[in-house]
C-alpha cells in the first residue's frame, strides 16, 4: 500500500471521526493495516550513516553531522505519526486529548536546514490538522486534510530526491578521499627516485674507483723500475701525478655527489609539496558547495550534481598525469651516462700515456743501453714530465666538462619536471574551475525556479 494514499485514508478518517464518540471495529482494523505500513516506512528512515565528526571541525564533518540529524529527526517525525496512529482507541475523546500532546517535538524547532525543507512541512500541517480536531473546528479539517494530502505526496518525493542526494554526495566525498589519496602510487614513484639516487651514486663511485685502479697499477710499476740518474725524479712527477689524480677525482666525485644531493632535495620538496595539494584538494574541491548548502545559500540537489563522479574523475586523470612528471628515471640517468662513459674514456687516454711512460722508461734496461751515448735523445723522464704536465690539464678540463654537464643537465632537468608539473596542475586547476562554474549554474537555475 502506497504511504501516501494509506495516510490520506488515515487523515480523511480522522475527518470522519469528529461526530462520533466510538470507533467501530472496521476503523480498529484499518488502524492497524496503516500502522504496518507506516512502520515500513519508519523502518526505512533508520539513520544510515552514523556521525564521524564534531560540529565546527569541518565543512565536511558539519555535512555528515546535518545528514545525521536529518536522518535522526526524520525518523523521530514518522514515530511521532505513528504515535498517533496509535493512540485511535475505541474513543476518539482518546485521540483528540493526546494528538497535540504527541506533535511537541523539538525537532518542529530545529535549524537542520534538510528537516526544515523535507520534513517539518507534513510535521506543521499535521500538527494543524491536530489543533483543529482538538479544538472542534469542524468546518476547517476537510480543507486541512485536502492540504496534508497533497503535503505528505509532496514529503514522500521530497524524502526520496533527498536520500538519494545525500547518497550521491557521501558516496563521491568518500570516494575521492580514497582516489586523491593515491598513497600507493605515491610510496612507489618515491621509492623508485631513492632507487635511482642510490644506483647513479654507487656508479659514479665505481667509474672513479676504476679511474683510480688502472693508473695506480701502471704507476706503481713505473715507481718500480730503477737503473737510472733520473729514477729519483721520475719517482717524484709519477708520484705528483697519481696524487693529482686521486685528488681531481675525489673532487669531482664530491661535486658529482653534491649535485646528485640537490637533485635528490629538489625532486623530493617538489614531490612532498605536490602529495600535500593532493591530500588537500578532496577538501578545497568541495569546501566551497558545502559551505555554501550548511549556510542554506544552495540546495542539496546543487551539492550532489557537484559531486558528480566523471567530475571526479576527470581530476583523477589530472592527477595522475601529475605523477607523471616524477617518471624521471632516464632524464635523471642519462647525464651519468655521460659520466661514466667520460671517465671511463679518460682512464683509458691515461693509462695509454702511462703505458708509453712505462715502455719508454723499461727501454732504459734493455742491454747494451747506455745513457751516455744518448745526450742528444730526450731522456723519458723529460719526456714524461712535459706529457704528465699536459695530462694534467687534460684531466683538470675534462673534469670540469663533467661537472660542468651534468649541472647543466639536471638545472634542465629540474626545470623540465617543474614546467611539467605547473602546467598540468593548471589543467587540474581548469577542471575544478568547470566544476565550480557548473554548480554556480545550478544555483542560478534553482533561483530562477524560486
Amino acid at each position: 500500500m502506497d504511504f501516501c494514499k494509506t495516510f490520506s485514508a488515515l487523515l480523511l478518517l480522522w475527518g470522519s471521526l469528529q461526530g462520533y464518540a466510538k470507533i467501530s471495529t472496521k476503523v480498529i482494523s484499518l488502524q492497524q493495516v496503516l500502522y504496518t505500513e507506516l512502520q515500513t516506512l519508519e523502518r526505512s528512515a533508520v539513520v544510515m550513516h552514523p556521525l564521524q565528526a564534531t560540529p565546527g571541525e569541518s565543512a565536511l564533518g558539519r555535512l555528515r553531522t546535518v545528514f545525521h540529524e536529518f536522518e535522526r529527526q526524520n525518523q523521530e517525525s514518522i514515530t511521532a505519526i505513528l504515535r498517533v496512529l496509535a493512540l485511535v482507541d475505541h474513543t476518539v475523546e482518546n485521540t483528540i486529548q493526546d494528538c497535540e500532546k504527541v506533535f511537541h517535538l523539538p525537532s518542529l524547532d530545529s535549524a537542520n536546514v534538510l528537516f526544515r525543507d523535507v520534513t517539518r512541512p507534513l510535521l506543521l500541517r499535521v500538527e494543524t490538522l491536530c489543533q483543529q480536531i482538538a479544538s472542534g473546528s469542524v468546518d476547517e479539517i476537510e480543507s486541512t486534510m485536502v492540504t496534508v494530502e497533497r503535503e505528505a505526496n509532496s514529503y514522500r518525493q521530497r524524502l526520496d530526491e533527498t536520500k538519494r542526494n545525500m547518497q550521491i554526495v557521501l558516496h563521491a566525498l568518500d570516494n575521492s578521499v580514497e582516489i586523491f589519496s593515491l598513497s600507493s602510487e605515491f610510496d612507489v614513484l618515491f621509492e623508485e627516485i631513492e632507487q635511482i639516487n642510490s644506483t647513479i651514486r654507487e656508479s659514479i663511485l665505481t667509474a672513479a674507483g676504476n679511474l683510480r685502479t688502472k693508473q695506480r697499477l701502471i704507476g706503481d710499476e713505473i715507481l718500480q723500475l730503477r737503473g737510472t740518474n733520473d729514477d729519483a725524479d721520475m719517482y717524484a712527477a709519477i708520484t705528483n701525478f697519481m696524487k693529482l689524480l686521486d685528488n681531481e677525482t675525489e673532487l669531482l666525485v664530491e661535486d658529482l655527489a653534491e649535485q646528485l644531493n640537490d637533485w635528490f632535495n629538489q625532486t623530493a620538496d617538489m614531490f612532498n609539496l605536490v602529495q600535500e595539494e593532493i591530500r588537500n584538494i578532496p577538501r578545497e574541491l568541495m569546501e566551497y558547495p558545502m559551505e555554501s548548502f550548511l549556510q542554506h545559500e544552495t540546495s542539496l540537489k546543487c551539492l550532489a550534481e557537484c559531486s558528480n563522479q566523471n567530475a571526479v574523475e576527470k581530476i583523477q586523470e589530472n592527477l595522475e598525469s601529475i605523477l607523471q612528471c616524477f617518471n624521471i628515471a632516464n632524464d635523471t640517468e642519462r647525464p651519468f651516462e655521460l659520466v661514466y662513459h667520460h671517465l671511463s674514456q679518460m682512464a683509458d687516454n691515461v693509462q695509454l700515456v702511462m703505458q708509453d711512460i712505462l715502455h719508454c722508461h723499461q727501454s732504459t734496461f734493455r742491454d747494451g743501453y747506455d745513457v751516455n751515448d744518448l745526450e742528444d735523445i730526450p731522456s723519458c723522464f723529460a719526456l714524461a714530465q712535459s706529457i704528465l704536465d699536459a695530462m694534467e690539464d687534460f684531466m683538470e678540463s675534462r673534469m670540469d666538462e663533467i661537472s660542468f654537464h651534468v649541472d647543466l643537465s639536471m638545472y634542465y632537468n629540474e626545470l623540465k619536471m617543474e614546467t611539467c608539473v605547473f602546467y598540468r596542475a593548471r589543467e587540474m586547476m581548469l577542471s575544478v574551475s568547470s566544476l565550480n562554474h557548473h554548480y554556480r549554474k545550478c544555483n542560478m537555475a534553482n533561483e530562477i525556479e524560486l
